[in-house]
């Protein structure tokens, strides 16, 4: 019987798979069209379309994705397969009876809510535990969805409202200090200690929620963002004001604060906002150079025109939703910026310096809302129009492995990286049956047994969500003999 020898050693490595798109890539699928350059207008409304989608979310726990359709007032929800799949059929509708209905407030009309229905919902986010969390803009007031994922569809019912004293409610706060209400809002967030962060686009002002997922109905903030004179909310331009028509918001993964400025075409950085005194200055701006300036000016990877949202991927790349130049806006690092710090990615152009409004295709980024990571890296960008879809970026699938290995005895040692992917697994010839490797997607290992032959072959595949896959062959080769 042959030897074989590794010297290979098991490294504990959890870091996740990066598929961050590149400047000018092209989207690999879409959702609510049934092509990349579809212009259809879907009447009926039905499970395949969306009119006006302003909001996606990704849940942590199940990889399933949420969708605010928001002209549509629901929220479709998709399994974590089809959400990786072109004009793919949504599982779940909340907020409407039927995959037809497309009414605010279920056809009882604005101003008569319930605890299942909505009136153009906006941004909608999730927190660690699966709590789907829902800015529902037309009735001034957010709900909450605890274990959004296994909710039924047609009748799935909110577990709390904030704004608003009962779900029946629809009355907009008063710009008032110790209103705690919203009257607009459109950014939710929630950060990894349980704060909930909203923004309002009508009062110019960002409110924090402690420990959310306990509170409901009239709740009172437990702090806020922006300047407040004489008890009222003022806009402006500076490092404590934000502008009217405030929008987008999202936390890094160190709990700082992201706000979409749009009128100023700005966004606001705040490090440890639930630190700051009320009314707390920001202490970094991106897309003016500094916190005094406001002024729209010739588009280039330091400018922006109506970044109306923001959300940050767990490598710190900051991704920014500018509107009106019809593009995607990536910037690496984005803490460690300096004032009026340039993009180092763009989708939806081909170049930094222009702001063309494309026909429909894979390449073009059309009024751009909010955007979502996926598990494995993955980007879902919403467009807001009445052609209304998702587009997702995702880098090839890579996978990466030694050629050849030397075994000891009749085991051997094997790990590499990949990219792109959500799974890796692993065959060995003449053994039957496919095997899950271990450690994490990004850096796995395994261990081949029963290897008799001189020489083995092991194929190693990484596949994606949507079945992209990518293959390596790794040699299992038998050591010399010792010498007698």
């Amino acid at each position: 019987m042959n030897c074989f020898r590794i010297v290979f050693l098991l490294t504990a490595i959890s870091t996740l798979a990066t598929a961050r798109p590149k400047t000018n890539d092209a989207a690999v699928s879409i959702l609510g069209q049934p092509t990349m350059d579809a212009i259809f207008e879907y009447d009926p409304t039905s499970a395949f379309s969306m009119d006006g989608p302003d909001g996606v979310a990704i849940d942590p726990t199940t990889g399933k994705v949420f969708v605010s359709d928001t002209l549509n007032h629901r929220i479709l929800r998709f399994s974590s397969i089809a959400a990786y799949e072109s004009f793919a059929e949504a599982e779940a509708v909340f907020g409407q009876a039927d995959f037809s209905s497309d009414s605010p407030n279920r056809g009882n009309g604005i101003g008569n809510p319930t605890n299942n229905s909505f009136d153009e919902p906006s941004n909608i986010c999730f927190d660690s535990a699966g709590r789907l969390w829902v800015a529902d803009n037309g009735n001034s007031r957010v709900l909450r969805f605890d274990n959004a994922s296994s909710k039924d569809s047609f009748t799935a019912t909110a577990d709390a409202v904030i704004g608003q004293p009962d779900f029946t409610s629809a009355a907009p706060a008063d710009n008032l200090i110790a209103d705690s209400g919203f009257s607009a809002p459109t950014g939710v967030s929630v950060d990894s200690q349980g704060r909930l962060w909203v923004s309002d686009s009508v009062i110019p002002r960002v409110l924090r929620f402690d420990e959310a997922a306990g509170l409901a109905f009239d709740a009172e903030a437990s702090g806020y963002l922006g300047e407040a004179v004489a008890n009222v909310f003022e806009s402006g331009v500076g490092a404590g004001q934000f502008s009217i028509e405030l929008l987008g918001l999202a936390v890094d993964a160190d709990d700082n604060l992201w706000v979409a400025d749009p009128v100023s075409h700005r966004v606001l950085f705040f490090e440890e906002p639930s630190a700051k005194p009320n009314g707390g200055l920001a202490d970094k701006v991106l897309g003016q150079p500094d916190f005094d300036s406001s002024a729209l000016v010739t588009v280039s990877a330091n400018s922006m025109n109506l970044p109306y949202f923001v959300t940050v991927a767990p490598d710190g790349t900051l991704w920014v939703s500018d509107f009106l130049n019809h593009r995607v806006l990536g910037f690496l690092k984005a803490s460690a910026k300096a004032n009026g710090g340039a993009a180092d990615i763009v989708l939806g152009q081909a170049d930094f310096d222009s702001d063309v409004l494309y026909p429909h295709s894979s390449r073009a980024t059309p009024n751009p809302s909010q955007i979502a990571v996926g598990r494995e890296g993955s980007l879902f960008i919403t467009e807001y129009n009445n052609i209304g879809h998702i587009k997702r970026w995702s880098d090839p699938v890579s996978i990466t492995a030694p050629a050849s290995v030397t075994a000891k005895r009749t085991s051997a040692k094997i790990r590499g990286t990949s990219a792109g992917a959500s799974s890796v697994s692993y065959k060995v010839a003449g053994q039957k049956g496919i095997k899950s490797a271990r450690g994490s997607v990004s850096r796995w290992n395994f261990v081949v047994r029963k290897l008799r032959k001189k020489k083995t072959n092991v194929t190693v595949t990484a596949t994606a969500f949507d079945g992209r896959a990518a293959s390596a062959l790794v040699k299992a080769k038998a050591a010399r003999k010792k010498k007698k």
